[in-house]
C-alpha cells in the first residue's frame, strides 16, 4: 500500500489526533506526581539563578557605577510572574483529591490530568526562562559622560515653600530661549549650592539640556583649571596650551555641542571674565567655524559637527553671596534671593537630618532656632546629635544658650562647634582641622602626607595603610556633614564658612594660626602656637626668632623670592614634625635645620636651592620631597635616611647630574618613589654616565617599594632585575613624553591609583629582553607602545593572558605590528575584556586587529576605536572570528547578530583617517535586519580614498564556521585562503 499518498496522510492525521486527543493526555494523568517533583526541581534552580543575577547587579550597580541593562530588568519581571503563577499552583486544592481515589474517580483522574498538565507547561517555560538568563557581559552599561556628576550628587535635598518659588522662578528662565544668564544670590550657608544642583537635575530630567556642567568658583579663581573643568565634561583636551588658544578651544567647543548646554559657575566673589575663559555669551558667530576648506566639494572629509546641526545655545547660571556682584560686575539679569528656611521648613530639615520620626518636644526645637534658617547649620547640628541621649541634647542646648549670652561665635561656628564636639575620637577631630588648614580643594594624598607625617595615625606604620585610613575617615566626616566630595577622585573639599568655623576652633582650642591670601603685619604670639600656615600671603616683616618649643606643623607657601629665613630660624622649634616650604629662593638652608631632630616630613617644593642640603641629621624623617624645585644636587646625605618611607622628586631640575653613588640603596623602608621628567633632564640617550646608571641600578634595592612613578628617557638605562611584581600602583614612561602626546596621551596625576606605562623603543632594542616590564603586563590599566619593531603580535608575544586589566591601549610607530592580537584555537581565550580605547597611530604593516578566534567576552567593552595612518586595514571590524562554543543559540547567523548587537551597543567613538586601503568599517551577515549603534556620540572619517560604504554584508554561504580547522590537504593557495576563518577587526589583505 502507499503510505506516501492520499491514504497515508489521513492515518497519519487519525493518528495525530489520537495522539493530540488521548495519549498526550494519559501522560499527564499517569506522570502528575513527577511532573511536579521536575517543575519544584526547575523552579529550585531558577532560584539560584536569580540570586546569581541579582549579586551580579549589586556588584555592577554598586562597586562599580553601571547602570543595570533593560534585559535584566524585563527578565526578572519574567521570574516574578512566574513565581506567582508557581506559588497559586502549589496552593491549588486540587492536589488533595488527585493524591487520592477515595469513592470520587472522576475528581480524581480530572485532577491529576489539570495539574499535570500545568506543572508539564510551566516546567518549560521556567527552563526557558534558565536558558534566556542574562549574562555577566548583558548585565549593566556604563552611562554616557554628560556632566560632572561628582559635583552634582543631591541625594539629601529637600523641597520647601520657603524654596519652591524660587526654582519655579529659575526654571521659567532657563526655559526661555531669549535669556542667556541668571543670577542666584543669598548668604553663605544658605543652601545656594544644593537649589542650583536641584535645578539642574530638573532641567535634565526635563531633557531642556543635553549636556550640564558646574563649576565652583574660589575668592581667587584659577582659569586654567576652570577650563579644564568644563573641558573635562565635553571631552576635549587643553593641555599643553596658552591662555588665549585654550579659551578659543573652549569657545569653538560650547559653540559646536549638538544642544543645549547649562554652564553653572558656583560662589562668584568678584566679577569673572567669561570672554577669557572661553564661554560665549553670543551667537553672532555661531557659524564661524565653517571655512571654505570644508565647503569644498573634493574634500574627503566627514565632520559629525556639519552633519548634526548648529549651536542653540549655552546658557549660564552664576550663583553669588552679593547681588552686586551678579547685578553690577556681571550684569546678570535676572538674579533672585535665595532666603534662609522659615521656622516650619528650618524643623522639617532638622527632624529628616537627625532621624526624628515624631512631634519634637519644645525643647529640643528650641536648638533648631539657634540654626538661624541656615541649611549649613541645621546639616551640622542635626547630624551631630542624631541619636544621642537625651543628656546629650541638654548638654547641647546648655553650650548653644551660653554662646548666645556671650555673643562670641556665629551660628555657623556654633553648629560646626557641635559637631566636632560629636566626632568619635580625638584622631579624627585632629584630621578634621587639619583638612581646614589645607584650603580649597586638596589632595587627599595631602592630607595623607601631613597626618602620616604628624603621626596622629595609630596602628598605623605603612603609607598604604594610611591612606586606606584616611579615606574611611573623610568619607565619616561627610558623614557628619563636614566634609563634600572634591572635585575628583584624588580630592576633597569643604564648604569655606565650615572651613571658617573649623579654623576658628583650631586657633582656639588648639592654637593654630592660618592665613591664606591675606597680608600678614602684625606676627601672633609664636610661642603659643601648635602650628602655623601661610599661603599666598604678603609677609611684611621678615621671619621672626621666636622660642616656638610648641610647634609641630610649618607651612609658608610665597611667590615672594626675596623673602629670606633667618640662619637661626630653627633653633627654637625642636618638637617641628612637618615642614612645608614652598617657593623659595635661597641660596641655601639655613644650618639650624640640624636642631629639628623630631622631623617627620620636609617639603622643599618649587624652591631655588643653590648650595647643599645639610639633611643628613634629621633621621626620623619620613616623607621627603623636591617636587619642582631647583637643586644643584641630590644631597650625598640622602642615603642615610634609613627610616624615609616616600621620596618625591618629580620634575626637579637637577645642576649637576653627576648622581652621588648609594643615594637609593640606604632606603630599607622606601614604600613610594616620585621621579617623573627629573630623571629625563638628567640623562641623555647614548650619553649615560656612571653615576646615572648606578643611581638607577639602585631600584633593585627597595624591597617595600609600592608605588612607583618613573619617566626616563630610552631603556639603555634601564636596570635589570627590579621587583616589580610587587607594586600596586605606578607609573612607568621610557621615551620622549612629548612624542606620546601626538596621539593624545596624557599621563594621569601621580596620586591616581592607576597602573599606567608608557613605553618607547629605540633601534636596538628588543622588548623580549625587558623582562621586568614585562610583569608588569598582567596587572596594567593604560598602555602606550611606541616604536616596536620586535614584536609582530601584541597579545601573544606580550601577554598570553590577554591583558585582563586593561583599559586603555595606544600603539604608534611601528613597522613590525601585524596584529594586535592573533590566537590559535587550541588556545582560545579572552583578550582585552576590559579594553574601553583603542588607538593606533601610524602602523604600517598592520594587517588585522584581531585575528584567529576569540570568545565573546573579547574586546566586550570596546567604546572607542581611533585609527589613523594604517594603510594595509582594509575592513575595520568584522564578527567572522568570534568563538561559540558556549553559545546557546541554535543558529549560526543569530550567535553573530547577537554579538553584534552588544558590540555595537557599545561603542561610543569611532575615528578613521589616513588608512589608504579601507573600503568599509564593519562587516555583516547578510541575513542581519539592522546595524544600531545606541551610544555612539562621535563618528569621524578623513582622508580615505577607498572608503566605498560604512558596511558591507556577507552572503551565509559565504560566512565561515568559526571553529573550522584549516584543510591540510587544500590543493591551492587560493583554497587555502578560503579556509582560513577572516578576523573580527579587519581583513587579510
Amino acid at each position: 500500500m502507499d503510505w506516501s499518498g492520499p491514504f497515508g496522510k489521513v492515518v497519519e492525521g487519525v493518528i495525530s489526533f489520537v495522539w493530540r486527543h488521548s495519549v498526550r493526555h494519559v501522560t499527564y494523568i499517569v506522570r502528575y506526581k513527577q511532573s511536579v517533583l521536575e517543575l519544584k526541581d526547575s523552579v529550585k534552580d531558577l532560584g539560584y539563578e536569580k540570586d546569581k543575577i541579582d549579586h551580579q547587579c549589586d556588584e555592577e550597580a554598586v562597586r562599580n557605577l553601571n547602570n543595570i541593562e533593560g534585559k535584566v530588568t524585563e527578565w526578572n519581571r519574567k521570574v516574578s510572574e512566574i513565581e506567582t503563577k508557581v506559588e497559586k499552583f502549589e496552593n491549588d486544592d486540587g492536589h488533595k483529591r488527585a493524591r487520592s481515589i477515595n469513592c470520587y474517580v472522576i475528581p480524581y483522574f480530572w485532577n491529576r490530568h489539570r495539574l499535570g498538565r500545568q506543572a508539564t507547561k510551566m516546567e518549560v517555560d521556567v527552563k526557558n526562562l534558565i536558558d534566556k538568563s542574562p549574562k555577566f557581559d548583558e548585565i549593566s552599561y556604563r552611562q554616557n559622560l554628560t556632566s560632572n556628576e561628582a559635583t552634582l550628587s543631591n541625594f539629601d535635598f529637600i523641597e520647601f515653600d520657603s524654596t519652591k518659588s524660587t526654582m519655579e522662578k529659575v526654571m521659567r528662565q532657563l526655559e526661555d530661549s531669549n535669556v542667556r544668564m541668571v543670577g542666584l544670590y543669598g548668604r553663605g550657608g544658605v543652601g545656594k549650592s544644593a537649589l542650583i544642583k536641584e535645578i539642574a537635575r530638573i532641567a535634565r530630567d526635563k531633557k531642556l539640556f543635553n549636556v550640564v556642567i558646574k563649576v565652583e568658583i574660589t575668592i581667587n579663581p584659577d582659569l586654567q583649571k576652570i577650563q579644564e573643568e568644563i573641558a573635562y565634561v565635553l571631552g576635549l583636551r587643553l593641555e599643553g596650551e596658552g591662555e588665549n588658544v585654550r579659551a578659543d578651544c573652549l569657545r569653538r567647543r560650547l559653540k559646536k555641542e549638538k544642544g543645549n548646554t547649562l554652564l553653572i559657575l558656583d560662589d562668584l566673589w568678584h566679577k569673572l571674565d567669561l570672554n577669557k575663559l572661553g564661554i560665549p555669551i553670543d551667537d553672532n558667530d555661531d557659524n564661524d567655524d565653517f571655512s571654505s576648506d570644508n565647503k569644498d566639494p573634493n574634500h574627503k572629509g566627514l565632520k559629525r559637527e556639519k552633519i548634526i546641526g548648529g549651536h542653540k545655545g549655552c546658557k549660564i547660571l552664576l550663583t553669588s553671596r552679593e547681588k552686586r556682584v551678579l547685578d553690577v560686575e556681571m550684569d546678570v539679569k535676572p538674579t533672585f534671593c535665595v532666603e534662609q528656611l522659615d521656622d516650619k521648613d528650618a524643623l522639617k530639615l532638622f527632624q529628616k537630618l537627625a532621624g526624628i520620626h515624631n512631634v519634637m518636644p519644645d525643647s529640643r526645637q528650641e536648638i533648631v532656632k539657634y540654626c538661624a534658617g541656615l541649611p549649613m547649620a541645621i546639616v551640622t547640628v542635626a547630624k551631630a546629635l542624631r541619636g544621642k541621649s537625651e543628656l546629650v541634647w541638654e548638654a547641647a542646648l546648655g553650650k548653644l544658650k551660653k554662646q548666645e549670652l556671650v555673643g562670641v561665635q556665629t551660628y555657623m561656628d556654633i553648629s560646626v562647634k557641635m559637631s566636632y564636639d560629636h566626632l568619635e575620637n580625638e584622631e579624627i577631630k585632629s584630621i578634621f582641622l587639619l583638612c581646614a588648614q589645607l584650603g580649597h580643594q586638596p589632595l587627599i594624598m595631602d592630607l595623607v602626607k601631613c597626618c602620616f607625617g604628624l603621626g596622629i595615625l595609630e596602628g598605623v606604620s605603612s603609607l598604604w595603610e594610611a591612606r586606606d585610613k584616611i579615606k574611611i575617615t573623610i568619607q565619616k566626616l561627610k558623614d557628619s556633614g563636614l566634609l563634600l566630595d572634591g572635585n575628583s577622585d584624588i580630592h576633597f573639599n569643604m564648604h569655606d564658612i565650615v572651613r571658617d568655623a573649623a579654623l576658628s576652633i583650631a586657633n582656639k582650642e588648639k592654637n593654630v594660626f592660618t592665613l591664606r591670601n591675606g597680608k600678614l603685619d602684625d606676627w601672633p604670639e609664636l610661642s603659643r602656637c601648635t602650628s602655623i600656615s601661610l599661603c599666598n600671603c604678603d609677609i611684611i616683616d621678615e621671619l621672626p626668632l621666636v622660642n616656638c618649643s610648641k610647634l609641630i606643623f610649618f607651612q609658608i607657601d610665597t611667590n615672594n623670592p626675596s623673602l629670606t629665613i633667618p640662619e637661626k630660624f630653627f633653633v627654637g622649634m625642636k618638637n617641628l614634625k612637618v615642614l612645608i616650604l614652598t617657593g623659595f629662593h635661597l641660596q641655601r638652608l639655613p644650618p639650624s635645620i640640624k636642631y629639628l631632630l623630631k622631623l617627620r616630613m620636609l617639603c622643599l617644593e618649587r624652591c631655588t636651592l643653590e648650595d647643599t642640603l645639610p639633611i643628613g641629621e634629621l633621621k626620623k624623617l619620613r616623607i621627603l620631597s623636591f617636587f619642582g624645585s631647583q637643586l644643584k644636587n641630590l644631597p650625598t646625605e640622602l642615603g642615610c635616611l634609613d627610616k624615609l618611607q616616600l621620596l618625591d622628586i618629580n620634575d626637579c631640575s637637577i645642576l649637576e647630574t653627576n648622581i652621588p653613588p648609594n643615594i637609593l640603596s640606604g632606603l630599607k623602608n622606601l614604600e613610594e618613589l616620585y621621579i617623573r621628567k627629573s630623571l629625563i633632564k638628567m640623562l641623555v640617550e647614548g650619553e649615560p654616565n656612571h653615576g646615572q646608571n648606578s643611581f638607577l641600578s639602585e631600584l633593585k634595592n627597595l624591597h617595600q617599594l609600592k608605588v612607583l612613578d618613573l619617566s626616563i628617557p630610552c631603556f639603555s638605562v634601564f636596570p635589570n632585575h627590579l621587583f616589580f611584581d610587587k607594586l600596586k600602583n605606578y607609573k612607568i614612561v621610557v621615551g620622549d613624553l612629548e612624542m606620546f602626546s601626538v596621539i593624545g596621551f596624557k599621563m594621569i596625576d601621580k596620586y591616581e591609583t592607576y597602573r599606567v606605562l608608557a613605553l618607547q623603543l629605540s633601534h636596538d632594542t628588543s622588548f623580549h629582553s625587558q623582562e621586568d616590564i614585562k610583569l608588569l603586563f598582567k596587572t596594567v590599566q593604560s598602555l602606550l607602545l611606541g616604536k616596536v619593531d620586535d614584536v609582530v603580535k601584541v597579545v601573544n608575544e606580550l601577554n598570553i593572558d590577554g591583558f585582563p586589566d586593561l583599559k586603555h591601549l595606544s600603539i604608534t610607530d611601528s613597522k613590525a605590528i601585524k596584529y594586535v592580537n592573533s590566537m590559535e584555537l587550541s588556545n582560545c581565550v579572552n583578550v582585552f575584556t576590559n579594553l574601553e580605547s583603542l588607538c593606533l597611530y601610524n602602523l604600517k604593516n598592520l594587517e588585522m586587529i584581531s585575528y584567529g578566534p576569540l570568545t565573546v567576552a573579547s574586546f566586550s567593552k570596546l567604546k572607542s576605536i581611533k585609527v589613523n595612518m594604517c594603510d594595509q586595514l582594509v575592513t575595520l571590524y568584522s564578527v567572522y572570528m568570534v568563538e561559540f562554543a558556549n553559545s546557546e543559540e541554535s543558529c549560526e547567523i543569530c550567535k553573530y547578530n547577537s554579538y553584534l548587537d552588544k558590540f555595537c551597543a557599545s561603542l561610543e567613538t569611532i575615528e578613521v583617517s589616513e588608512c589608504e586601503t579601507l573600503k568599509g568599517i564593519i562587516q555583516i551577515p547578510m541575513n542581519y535586519d539592522n546595524v544600531k549603534f545606541l551610544k555612539l556620540q562621535t563618528l569621524s572619517f578623513q582622508s580615505l580614498p577607498s572608503f566605498t560604504c560604512f558596511y558591507t554584508e556577507v552572503e551565509e554561504s559565504c560566512w565561515p564556521h568559526p571553529t573550522k580547522p584549516q584543510s591540510e590537504n587544500s590543493s591551492s593557495e587560493e583554497d587555502q585562503k578560503s579556509d582560513k576563518a577572516p578576523p573580527l577587526f579587519g581583513e587579510l589583505v
